[in-house]
């Protein structure tokens, strides 16, 4: 019994003398600085953190690029604003080629009778789910929007085939060709005319709009932003927007979309600091 409690008071001085030659080692090695040079506080970082953005989006209604400004409210939230422009595109598109213009024609899609740009300007609220502590980190952020939608239609003019002359096609100019009561087919049409044509002829239709997703920042630079978004959108007209030459144009467009956003961080604090 004796030589087992000299054991013990043995292993506990060893783990004793231990813990205090590694506090003594700690005390002795130089303070590690916990904030490099360029960088800023967390309180800085978090609270001053307004961010003026770019974006570039794809759809599955269509494209669009617009500008973003978020405009911090707390540690966590956002109040975000901004505007885009963009296409709305028919969900049964489908591109076709001129069978005449010998591959060099500008391509179009069969049956669409307007070309439709969407202005859009909302806003909403972004919350960080969680933040990014470190270079190389992802800040993870959920967004909710909703605003103002103005569609933009144009009517699309075609080439039409209307015959041949000694061996040469006969070809006019005209809109809205397709006619319900006639089958029609791709070798009606030589070609699409310019994009530009029948701008004077632009109707207006009034929209509701709202988008959900959330976003992934990545830069490595505080100041600088990166991020990808992924969402829904609904958007709402108050009537069918004629795109396409069928009695299935919509009034209500469900999309899925993906945002590659960039910008950078607007604050003053930031203005004296090396990148």
């Amino acid at each position: 019994m004796c030589v087992f409690e000299l054991f013990n008071n043995f292993v506990k001085m060893r783990f004793i003398i231990c813990i205090g030659i590694s506090l003594i080692i700690l005390g002795l090695l130089p303070p590690v600085e916990t904030m490099a040079q360029g960088e800023i506080d967390d309180e800085a970082r978090i609270f001053y953190r307004n961010e003026r953005t770019f974006s570039g989006t794809l759809s599955s209604t269509g494209w669009s690029v617009g500008m973003q400004y978020a405009k911090r409210r707390n540690a966590f939230k956002s109040l975000v604003y901004g505007g885009e422009i963009g296409s709305l595109r028919h969900p049964k598109e489908y591109k076709s080629q001129s069978p005449y213009a010998g591959g060099w024609g500008t391509g179009y899609v069969f049956g669409k009778t307007n070309e439709v740009i969407c202005l859009r300007f909302g806003t909403g609220l972004q919350k960080e789910i969680f933040g990014k502590y470190d270079k190389g980190g992802i800040a993870i952020r959920y967004f909710f929007s909703g605003g103002l939608s103005l569609a933009l239609m144009k009517p699309v003019y075609y080439a039409k085939i209307v015959g041949f002359d000694y061996q040469k096609l006969e070809v006019i100019t005209e809109k809205s060709l397709f006619d319900p009561d006639y089958m029609q087919s791709i070798y009606d049409i030589y070609d699409k005319k310019s994009f530009f044509m029948g701008f004077d002829e632009i109707k207006l239709d009034p929209a509701v709009f709202a988008r959900a997703g959330l976003s992934f920042e990545y830069s490595i630079q505080d100041r600088i932003i990166n991020a990808l978004e992924g969402g829904i959108q609904l958007e709402g007209f108050m009537k069918k927007v004629p795109i396409m030459a069928s009695n299935d144009n919509r009034q209500l467009f469900f999309s899925i979309f993906v945002t590659y956003r960039f910008g950078k961080v607007m604050d003053a604090r930031f203005n004296n600091l090396p990148l």
